[in-house]
């Protein structure tokens, strides 16, 4: 029997193993309908339970497992195989048929070469010796081929799963977590992490995976949906949603930056298009500077004081009753600087304590309340009438204070707004009180803004501060663990406030500055965030190798990085066509375009992007498709939906997403001297998984024309 026959009589075995588990899972999903009746709660609980394991089995029948590994420990001389698979899966004895890719021994497959090895186990580091490690290409039920580790290097590994098309890739992501991946996605829960990571260097990939590793292992500890996973927007949480369930994740929170400022405010607010916005910046529109001011901790210092302000309002005087002092204001004062985040929590907490206190003193109020008129009592005849008014007064003095407790605290109060927006322009109207500058522009645009509820997105973290400051958490303390995607885009003020709204949590913060095209409201480098947000208790990591692109791709995309000082990144030794410039004129566009797509069609790619500098261009190559009857899809902020085909997309729309072949129209619009149409011509050229294409109409921009002065196939063009 050879290797290949052996493994596909495994495969058949372990899916045999599965089929029998998918039909028990059923058996007992119609057990707990029929005997929980009467107990819906249980019932509910346990059917998610079965119904998630019997959805796990369904999925993974198919391709069970991805490889195996031959592990021979030192303390017992046994040798261990492992066949490891996207979950983990036991008989019912307990015995495991597959490994789990997230469990302890799992890091040999990823981490370790044959020969001497070892894992970091719950009971300690173990050490052996790793005699297999082998990776399998299962293709509908069926084992094509596989290979070991020691007759093939990484690289080549890596191939199979590189060149397939971008809708399997995301299929096949955890059989291709590289080394230094998944040093990353196995980082303890208790660690702040910013990892800086190139374009295709499986940022989403590695932020995903360590959101499944993190509740994998730490599910004694926490519930997954004390987990959360913020993404850049609605159209990229769609193009990832589809890969959690697949990592076994399924009630992680998934959201963005923006739902969860509408979420925790309770306001309906609506938000200035960024993209809008970068439109008009790049029509030439100039730069209002206050939009890098509202993204700043100098922002957020201002706010401080205006808060201190405020604060200092609420405490006016004593609680009083008929002059009689029931809180002083030292003690209100010494109460409410004491406690934590959350002006309207602390007032709440005084409450129950002023109550409670209250009620403690009744007597010695009633006496207070007696002496102001003991000296009139006893200057009055025995029978005169204002005594017994006196005694019946100071006698139900206590009873007052107890019927009318609730209404005198509320009254105290009264006057404190704690609307977010009321808050936010109050300290608009009065910022100059708070900080030195010119800002009359900012006023008059700010409380415009404020008045239509359309807000900028460097408005946002003032919002969430203030609220935060005055009406505390709203149970965003109860995560534990926060992951935050293309984080290149937040400013220093956004990453304070997450910061403190997610007071007792680590971070893991993913992103890459050469793909930061909103530079003018974000930050310039990860530094300031380690230092000036959390206070150097964060490691910076590195994701530098491209498993993307070809090495074509990625050399040409290099030369437009240099641009704006981003040092080259390493492509996996993948090779493929050389990256084609077209010179087109008016008449030809829609005949090279559309030759080219057809081009890419019969080498079978599945996902086509024309890519553009903006929308305006996007809808003008709309009309041209829609005249020459070629159905595609276009994204733009109206429509994010992408399912695969021919799309047409800007080049910031474009970001985090990844297609087969790609075409950048018309490179002469970037402005080689524009470090912003820099970061989106590469934005726009790291898309491409296979091919790209550069069209232009008079001459390459002078970072790409080196590319191509020697090019015979350019040449044969131009003639």
């Amino acid at each position: 029997m050879t290797e290949l026959d052996f493994e596909s009589k495994k495969l058949k075995e372990v899916q045999q193993q599965y089929l029998e588990l998918i039909i028990d899972c059923q058996k007992r999903i119609d057990i707990i309908l029929k005997d929980y009746q009467d107990d819906p709660i249980t019932q509910a609980a346990l059917l998610e339970q079965f119904h998630i394991r019997l959805e796990q089995l369904k999925r993974t029948i198919e391709s069970p497992f991805f490889g195996r590994i031959d592990f021979l420990p030192d303390e017992d001389l046994k040798n261990t195989i492992c066949y490891i698979g996207k979950v983990g899966v036991m008989d019912h004895q307990g015995n495991p048929i597959t490994v789990d890719w997230r469990a302890p021994i799992s890091s040999l497959y990823y981490d370790s070469n044959i020969g001497r090895a070892q894992y970091l186990a719950p009971k300690g580091m173990i050490t052996g010796d790793l005699k297999l490690k082998r990776q399998f290409d299962i293709q509908e039920g069926e084992i094509k081929s596989f290979q070991d580790v020691d007759t093939v290097s990484n690289d080549e590994l890596l191939k199979p799963y590189l060149s397939t098309s971008a809708d399997n890739r995301l299929k096949n992501i955890v059989a291709t977590i590289q080394s230094e991946q998944n040093a990353i996605i196995r980082k303890g829960l208790y660690t702040n992490n910013i990892i800086q990571g190139t374009a295709g260097s499986g940022k989403t990939t590695v932020a995903l995976h360590r959101a499944s590793y993190l509740i994998y292992n730490e599910q004694k500890n926490f519930r997954e949906n004390q987990f959360i996973v913020i993404g850049p927007n609605a159209y990229f949480m769609d193009y990832i949603s589809s890969v959690l369930p697949d990592l076994d994740v399924h009630s992680v929170t998934e959201t963005t930056f923006l739902n969860i400022v509408n979420d925790y405010l309770g306001e309906k607010i609506k938000i200035i298009d960024q993209n809008a916005r970068l439109e008009r910046i790049l029509n030439g529109e100039k730069i209002d500077p206050y939009i890098a001011f509202k993204s700043s901790l100098k922002y957020k210092e201002a706010l401080d004081l205006f808060v201190s302000h405020i604060e200092d309002s609420v405490i006016h005087g004593p609680i009083t009753l008929r002059n009689v002092v029931l809180i002083s204001e030292d003690e209100i004062r010494k109460f409410l600087g004491n406690h934590s985040v959350g002006i309207l929590e602390k007032i709440k907490d005084f409450k129950k304590f002023a109550k409670q206190k209250i009620k403690e003193n009744l007597d010695d109020f009633k006496h207070t309340y007696w002496l102001q008129y003991r000296d009139e009592f006893l200057g009055l005849a025995k029978d005169h009438p204002r005594r017994k008014e006196i005694i019946d007064d100071t006698s139900n003095f206590d009873q007052e204070i107890t019927k009318n407790i609730d209404q005198i605290l509320k009254e105290y109060f009264k006057n404190f707004n704690l609307k977010p927006l009321t808050l936010y322009r109050l300290f608009v109207e009065n910022i100059d009180q708070y900080v030195d500058g010119d800002f009359e522009k900012l006023k008059r645009d700010t409380l415009k803004a404020i008045q239509t509820k359309t807000l900028g997105y460097e408005d946002l973290p003032a919002l969430v501060y203030l609220n935060l400051l005055f009406n505390g958490y709203k149970g965003y303390d109860q995560y534990i663990h926060v992951i935050v995607d293309e984080a290149q885009d937040y400013g220093l003020f956004h990453f304070e406030v997450l910061k403190e709204l997610f007071k007792n949590s680590t971070f893991s913060i993913f992103g890459d500055l050469a793909q930061s095209i909103y530079a003018y409201q974000s930050i310039h480098d990860w530094e300031s965030v380690i230092h000036e947000i959390f206070n150097e208790k964060m490691e910076l990591l590195k994701l530098e190798k491209s498993y993307r692109t070809t090495v074509e791709i990625m050399d040409a995309a290099n030369l437009v990085s240099r641009c704006f000082g981003s040092t080259d990144a390493k492509a996996v030794l993948r090779h493929g066509n050389s990256v084609e410039a077209y010179q087109m004129d008016a008449h030809n566009t829609s005949d090279y375009v559309i030759k080219r797509i057809q081009d890419f069609l019969e080498q079978g790619f599945k996902s086509i992007a024309i890519i553009c500098k903006d929308e305006e261009e996007v809808s003008m190559l709309s009309k041209m498709f829609q005249k020459n009857h070629i159905k595609h899809n276009t994204i733009n902020s109206k429509n994010t939906k992408y399912d695969g085909g021919i799309c047409l997309v800007s080049s910031y729309l474009a970001k985090g997403l990844e297609f087969d072949a790609v075409i950048i129209y018309d490179v002469d619009r970037y402005d080689a001297n524009s470090e912003l149409d820099m970061k989106l011509l590469y934005v726009a050229m790291t898309r491409a998984l296979h091919q790209l294409d550069v069209t232009y109409q008079k001459e390459l921009i002078y970072p790409l024309a080196s590319l191509y002065k020697s090019s015979e196939v350019l040449q044969r063009k131009k003639n």
